[in-house]
Order: structure tokens, then sequence, then C-alpha cells
């Protein structure tokens, strides 16, 4: 009797996941954009800083505002991918292009290691739930470069699997390699963790020019930094560092700090529980005289641990994805050399666990579209169609897009000043030098996280306050808008007036008591 195979199946996974990636993927963006009045955005204002950064490397630059170098983006590679049509609105869907082409690439490679599982025909509809279940469609939607990543990571292991299967180096595993790091400098751990393993399988040479690969996207991005006079590690990361340890704790205490913090996320905690097994379902299969498949195992387990001591989890559920779907890929090869009642059990629960860890977040989640369009969108219409002129902000992004006047950040991304200022602890008023600058006459933040880097002169003129944002990922419910001086406030009445009757449906301007209103 004829009985299915991996190699018969192998497209069919792979189509069924791709059809379930776009499936989930085009229900959860009706879904969030049905709360946005079915107006397309971004969920995070992130995206804009990328897409400003390639505005500006489009004109031979490097930051968000013109003749300033800055490395407000951690990544090598994604604001290259979208400078084309630069400053357009064309421009601004090219996130949303890339992601989708991200989604399809990642869930082809997918449903092709879940063939290599051999669960039969039963596997073909793991395939397709699997990336609902690893939360893909949530990935994609978030505009970034993490989508891409993940798929960079998906080929490290497909790779290594044909690299052990075929005894020779794919292009699949080099372009992995050499991508992952390029998207995001968290790929540096699984891309170098696949050349060690090419290593130490008999192939020395290959393997070393993998860990090259793997090190060539970082080294040009650290180096172009500095030949722009930039600190080699990018703004975007060292503004962020703070948040998990200080200085006088030490290197140790920082980095539990950080495992600490990320375990606490549920993200982190599937993280953990999916390491976990994954080392453990590798050991026994090593045990088994597979040493290939449980170094593969092993590999992403490892890079698993290494995120969980040196990186993030969350903020959208995005940070941690590309190594769940790696972690669930390295299983599914796993799983062939274990009974075959087992292998649909495990599988089928590292699939369940990934629906109740980011199925009960979707609603929170979609909820972003209609918050950044309410809080950075209006920010930005003011910043643009209404003052238009040199303005101050605390969270960089959709002000700074598509934006002729300077935008001053005093988080620090975008400005080396402002950024280590704020991390040197520099007295009350350290942002009135830089304002007065650059000609800033507004600044819009949230007071909790830079109130106190305004000296005495600045005149609130209200809040923008956000109604019910559903528990999107922002800085905070209320931006504070302050003039430089008093004479600049007197002259924006009019237009904060004219600015503030336009606000849609869930967003509203407090005016200062003694303002217009």
């Amino acid at each position: 009797m004829y009985a299915p195979t991996t190699e018969n199946f192998e497209q069919t996974y792979a189509r069924s996941a791709v059809f379930g990636a776009v499936v989930a993927f085009a229900l959860f963006m009706a879904f969030a954009m049905a709360k946005n009045g079915w107006v397309f955005e971004y969920p995070l204002d992130d995206v804009y800083i990328h897409l400003a950064m390639a505005e500006q490397i489009a004109a031979r630059g490097y930051g968000v505002n013109a003749g300033e170098f800055a490395s407000a983006a951690s990544s090598p590679l994604y604001p290259v991918l979208l400078m084309p049509f630069a400053g357009s609105e064309f421009q601004r869907f090219l996130p949303l292009g890339w992601n989708v082409a991200g989604l399809i690439v990642a869930a082809w490679l997918l449903g092709q290691l879940i063939a290599k599982a051999r669960l039969g025909r039963a596997g073909v509809v793991l395939a397709f739930v699997a990336p609902f279940a690893l939360s893909m469609q949530n990935t994609a939607y978030s505009g970034m470069e993490n989508m891409l990543h993940t798929a960079a990571s998906l080929a490290i292991v497909l790779g290594l699997w044909r690299f052990f299967e075929e005894g020779r180096v794919p292009v699949l595993l080099g372009l992995g390699v050499l991508l992952a790091p390029a998207f995001r400098l968290e790929g540096l751990a699984l891309a170098l963790s696949a050349a060690g393993v090419v290593l130490i399988s008999g192939q020395p040479v290959k393997g070393l020019a993998l860990g090259f690969l793997a090190v060539l996207p970082a080294a040009v991005f650290m180096c172009a930094l500095l030949a722009l006079g930039l600190d080699p590690l990018p703004n975007s990361v060292t503004a962020k560092l703070p948040a998990t340890g200080s200085p006088a704790e030490g290197g140790l205490a920082n980095l539990g700090n950080t495992l600490r913090s990320n375990v606490a996320t549920h993200g982190g905690r599937l993280l953990v529980g999916l390491t976990i097994v994954t080392s453990l379902i590798a050991m026994v299969v090593s045990h088994r005289g597979d040493k290939g498949r449980a170094l593969i195992g092993l590999a992403v387990a490892t890079s698993g641990l290494a995120h969980l001591v040196f990186a993030s989890t969350g903020w959208l559920d995005r940070y941690e994805i590309y190594l769940i779907a790696a972690l669930v890929g390295a299983l599914c090869l796993l799983l062939a050399k274990v009974a075959t009642g087992v292998r649909r059990v495990v599988l089928s629960l590292a699939l369940i666990a990934g629906v109740l860890t980011y199925a009960p977040n979707i609603d929170t989640n979609t909820a972003g579209m209609r918050a950044i369009r309410l809080q950075h969108g209006e920010m930005a219409r003011f910043a643009k169609d209404f003052v238009k002129a040199p303005v101050a902000v605390n969270d960089l992004g959709y002000v700074a897009w598509d934006n002729s006047e300077y935008v001053l950040d005093l988080f620090g991304l975008a400005s080396a000043d402002a950024l280590s200022l704020r991390l040197n602890n520099a007295p009350d008023g350290w942002a009135d030098a830089l304002a007065d600058d650059h000609g800033v006459r507004v600044a819009m933040i949230y007071d909790d996280w830079v109130g106190t880097s305004l000296g005495p002169d600045w005149v609130p003129l209200g809040r923008l306050v956000l109604l019910n944002h559903g528990g999107a990922f922002l800085g905070g419910d209320v931006v504070s808008f302050y003039a430089r001086n008093a004479a600049e406030a007197a002259g924006l009445q009019a237009d904060l007036k004219d600015w503030a009757a336009g606000l849609p449906d869930g967003a509203g301007f407090v005016f200062e008591v003694g303002g217009t209103g």
C-alpha cells in the first residue's frame, strides 16, 4: 500500500503554512483596521524612525535630521530596504510590503521544517496552524524588521539540516547566517552557533567562512558608525540599556536583571520552556546516535539562552519570535527520531503553548493602530502642518518622518548630545541649550520620561490625551505640549486651537488654564 512520505508532502506542508499565515495576517489586520476606522497605520512609532532614517540615507546622510549623523535605528539593513520613494506616501507602505514578503518566506520555511517531523497528513493541519500559534501575523503587523529576521533564522535551521543531509554548505544556510545579524544584531548568536556546528562537524574551513559571514554585517555596521564619528554601538541600543540595570551593579548583576525581566514576560516564559524542551530532546537524540540533529537543537537552544540573558522579550511580542520559530523548527527535526505518537503530542503542545501565550494579547496588540494614529499621528500633524519649525520630542518617529524641519530627540536615539546628558544625570533644564541651538519652538513630551530636561522658561500649552487606548504600546496616555517661552506661546495659540479642532474621536486636547480652549 502506498505510504506518503515527508518528501511527497514537503511542498504541501509549505503551502499549507503559507496559506495559514496569510489568512491569520489578513484577519488580524482587518481586526486592527476595524478598530481604527478602517484607516491603515502601524502599531509602533518605531517604524517611522526607520522610514526617517531611510530618507536621510537616500539623501546621503545618516540619522533623522539633514546634516546631523545619528544612529537612531539598531538594524543595519532594514532602513536601507526602505529607501525607495523616500519621503512619499508610497514609502510609508514599504514596511508593510517587506513584512508580508518576510511572512510568506518564513511560513514556507517553517512548513518545510514541520514536514521533517514526518507527521503524515496530520502535519499539514499543524503546518496551517503553526504561523498563527507562533504569532507571526502579529510580528508582520508590527512593520518592523523582526519578520525578516524570523525568516532568516528559519533559513539557518533548515540550512543546517540540509548541510547534514547533503554533506555541503547550502546557499540557504549562508544567506541565513549573513542576513540574520544584518536585520537584528541579536541574530549573531544563532548565526555564530550555526557556524560552530559546521566547524565541529568536519568542515572547519567552511565553518570559519560562515563565522566570517555572521560577523560581517555587525562589523561593517560598527565601522560605518565609527567613520561617521558615532559610537560603534547604536544610540537606539545604548539609550535602552539602563532599563535592566545600572553600571554600578556590575555586568553579572545586569545580566541577571535582564534574565529576570525577560522571564517575567509571557513570551520570555515560552522561550524558556521551548529552550529546555529542545535541549532535553536534543540530548536524547544525541544519545541515540544522531549527532547532526542534536547539534542543530543544541545550537538553537543555546541561542535561546543567550537571548534571555543578553537581549529583550516583548514590546508587541516581536523581539523573541525569531527564536520561538527557530526552536519549533529545530524541534521538528529532532522529533523525527522519536516515536510517532510522541512527535504529534510534543509539537501539538508546543503550538498550543504558543496560542495560549500570544492569543490572549490579540485585543491589546491590535489596538496599536488606533493609538499611534491618535497620538503620534496627531503630534506629527501639529508639527508639520502648524508649527512648521523645529520641535523637540522624546518618542521619535512619526514627527521626524517626511519633516523638513529639525526634530530634537530628548531621549537620545537621534541625538548623541541629548543621550549623553540624559544618561549622565545632567541637571534639570539640560535640554534648554540644545533647544536654543536648533531653534526649537515647541516640545511634545511624556513628562515622566524627560520632564525635568526642560527649564523654567518653557510655557505649558496643554496636554494631548488619548482616551481608552486599549493597552497599546505607547510611552504614556498623555503628551504634554510646551512652548519655548511666553512669546512663542502667544504666537502658537491660534494654530493650537485650529489643530485641536481637527482632532479625531478618541483624542482630546486639554488646554492649560489661561490658554485658548
